[in-house]
């Protein structure tokens, strides 16, 4: 009897073990608008993209002006995985996407949105979104959803001279935290309000680049990550343009297929 109740009592420490050791972001503070994020501690081998979407499907398009982009994210068409909303304060346009299944903390291209940019003018782009913690008053979470452009010439974060790499697409350095198959973990700090801002690499705050070395057509892809992350405006705009200038801009035309 002895024996048997010990063994029951590490099989049953050992359940416990297994369902409590589970961990997702976590920051401090955010000084002075610098973004922190503590590291989410996982192999890069143990993250995969459970689904890629048919990116060559017939869907419409966005005209780069001048060198920039300027897109409302619930002008995606069709039967969405994310939420469309228009309830929060003080969002732009016709309201706004926000996810509200389950984190997807370190597996990106769950409910995978498309956009599709027409490039008439290659170079260094700068990627902004408009996005918000919908609810909640914690800023790890409900703060960042996945980011990817297969098809671009290079996609990456930097920080002044430091630039730093998606995982998986084989080039280094890459980002601390989470990161797969080419997708970054996009994320913001702030509480209550729409924010500009879109920051990559944990603890190390690096903004976000793509290049296009060709005029044509690209795909851009965001997909779920943090439950309760709002996005409701994305801009790119190219070397020697501001992000206000950005702001500022006419919405990119809309192509149909």
């Amino acid at each position: 009897m002895i024996k048997t109740s010990f063994i029951r009592t590490m099989l049953l420490s050992g359940f416990l073990t297994l369902n409590f050791s589970c961990s997702s972001d976590a920051i401090t503070d955010e000084p002075m608008e610098q973004i922190t994020e503590d590291n989410v501690n996982t192999e890069e081998g143990d993250m995969s993209d459970p689904s890629t979407p048919n990116t060559n499907a017939n869907v419409i398009s966005y005209t780069e002006n001048n060198g920039i982009i300027s897109v409302e994210f619930e002008s995606a068409e069709g039967d969405l995985q994310w939420e469309r909303g228009n309830t929060l304060d003080d969002f732009e346009g016709n309201g706004y996407l926000r996810w509200i299944k389950e984190d997807n903390f370190n597996t990106p291209g769950i409910g995978t949105l498309v956009y599709k940019l027409n490039i008439a003018t290659p170079g260094t782009y700068q990627f902004v979104w408009r996005s918000r913690i919908s609810e909640g008053d914690v800023q790890s979470e409900g703060n960042d959803s996945w980011l990817r452009f297969p098809d671009a010439t290079d996609f990456f974060g930097q920080r002044e001279s430091s630039i730093v790499y998606p995982k998986g697409v084989e080039k280094t350095p890459v980002v601390e935290g989470s990161s797969s198959n080419g997708w970054l973990k996009i994320y913001m700090n702030r509480i209550g309000e729409w924010l500009w801002r879109s920051n990559t690499s944990d603890n190390d705050p690096h903004n976000i680049f793509v290049k296009f070395d060709n005029p044509g057509l690209y795909t851009m892809e965001v997909s779920g990550r943090s439950k309760f992350h709002a996005l409701d405006r994305f801009v790119l705009f190219i070397e020697g343009k501001t992000l206000t200038e950005a702001q500022n801009a006419d919405r990119s035309t809309i192509v149909q297929p």
